[in-house]
């Protein structure tokens, strides 16, 4: 099985986006030393830097798994909860 990429899209309420920078940056370093993991990386739309876009490589499916039941991913959705208007991800592989 080929690589398998994760974009995921948080519009966050204003009001909670410094904080949810932060447990993003802690996500990510944290993200990057799982083995399974390829790339973890984050980014802020130019129009509206409240809209964030996470775009993750990983090796496969199961690693996208161990990710997910990670303590450190458990505790990202948690801390979340409430913090966002729209949450949007999804999972895509390379075809061409």
């Amino acid at each position: 099985m080929s690589e398998l990429k994760i974009i995921a899209t948080i519009q966050v309420k204003p009001d909670y986006l410094d904080d949810v920078k932060k447990i993003l940056y802690s996500l990510a370093d944290g993200s990057r030393k799982e083995e399974g993991n390829v790339s973890y990386d984050l980014h802020e739309s130019i129009k509206d830097p409240s809209k964030l876009s996470i775009i993750e490589v990983w090796k496969s499916q199961e690693a996208i798994n161990i990710h997910n039941n990670t303590k450190l991913f458990k505790d990202f959705i948690k801390f979340i909860d409430g913090k966002y208007d729209v949450l949007d991800i999804d999972v895509i592989k390379q075809i061409y």
